[in-house]
């Protein structure tokens, strides 16, 4: 009886490990990491909008119409990840329109081949945002997204307003 017992504890021990998403920070901001390439825009670390104290946030402040994100990142490998996923902070009372998360993929160039955009609005507060790469197409409409090999990513202002933003998390997840 008592090897029925062990043998079902092994078994939902084991289920609930592999229930687990397998996640990695693109950037952990809580351990000083910043982007490393921008066109109008600084970043900086800071407490404001943190979800807990202690926590700091990567807040992002465009000048009008630019990026800022990481060039040949450390952690370029998406491969086994399917969604890309962040928090972001607008503490401002209306939404912020025309922004957005560019990803280039592994192949050369720099045409709609080898990217895709992901285009979003940021309403007024707290919102997580979801979007499944794995399987997706370039901008082209027709290429596949390699991610074995991210060479480019950044968070996108399409205007030339002024927009400032917090990120509290950045990451993907299987």
């Amino acid at each position: 009886m008592k090897s029925t017992s062990l043998a079902m504890v092994c078994l939902a021990v084991l289920f609930s490990v592999n229930a687990t998403a397998k996640t990695m920070f693109i950037l952990n901001f809580n351990r000083g990491e910043l982007p490393d390439n921008s066109s109008a825009c600084a970043s900086s670390l800071s407490e404001e909008n943190a979800e807990k104290e202690g926590e700091v946030t990567l807040k992002l402040e465009f000048e009008g119409r630019g990026w800022c994100g990481m060039y040949l990142p450390k952690k370029s490998s998406w491969t086994g990840f399917k969604k890309l996923k962040f928090i972001l902070v607008n503490p401002g009372e209306q939404p912020i329109k025309d922004v957005g998360f560019c990803v280039k993929g592994a192949r050369g160039g720099g045409g709609p081949d080898n990217r895709k955009d992901y285009k979003f609005e940021i309403p007024s507060g707290v919102k997580e945002f979801e979007f499944t790469f794995y399987g997706d197409v370039c901008n082209d409409g027709k290429s596949p997204l390699d991610t074995s090999k991210v060479v480019i990513w950044n968070f996108d202002n399409y205007t030339a307003q002024k927009v400032s933003f917090f990120v509290r998390k950045l990451w993907i997840e299987d």
